[in-house]
């Protein structure tokens, strides 16, 4: 079974002219994705201030293809640590992937509930993350508003 899903995924984002548009909303952010050799795929996000050499974010994801319109990204720290709470489930609706997390369990940033939402089309990535303290229930990070990444190279920073 081969679904198209890579070629959706891969390569390098940022949301330059989201952040521009609205410069005390959004940060200028970086994304990449890429795949290994060994079959991981790899995430790294970093703000354009910081540089790609100091990631906020960044992973180990293995793919596996449910079906021609379902995938599961399972999610692995940067020490290849499994966290299966953290796992995505994508499906393909003839246009686009769009993905949430597949269960309400990912805890991030040491006691943060996550709640994710992606959608991958051919030209970019939309994203949403927002997290929640698990005794309170306040958000801790994270805007209502997606995240509009525009597919592109490096040398655009």
């Amino acid at each position: 079974m081969t679904t198209n899903f890579e070629s959706y995924l891969l390569g390098l984002y940022n949301n330059k002219k989201q952040a521009q548009s609205s410069p005390t909303l959004y940060s200028q952010v970086f994304i990449s994705w890429s795949k290994s050799e060994d079959g991981f795929y790899h995430s790294k996000q970093w703000y354009r201030c910081d540089g790609e050499d100091n990631p906020y974010r960044q992973g180990h994801h293995k793919l596996v293809e449910v079906s021609d319109t379902e995938v599961i990204m399972e999610n692995y720290s940067s020490d290849f640590t499994r966290r299966e709470a953290c796992d995505m489930i994508f499906t393909y609706d003839g246009q686009a992937w769009h993905g949430t997390l597949i269960g309400d369990g990912c805890i991030v940033r040491g006691n943060a509930k996550v709640t994710s939402e992606i959608h991958l089309t051919k030209d970019g990535l939309d994203s949403r993350d927002i997290g929640y303290d698990v005794e309170t229930g306040e958000k801790v990070f994270g805007g209502t508003d997606m995240y509009r990444f525009q597919r592109g190279r490096l040398a655009q920073r």
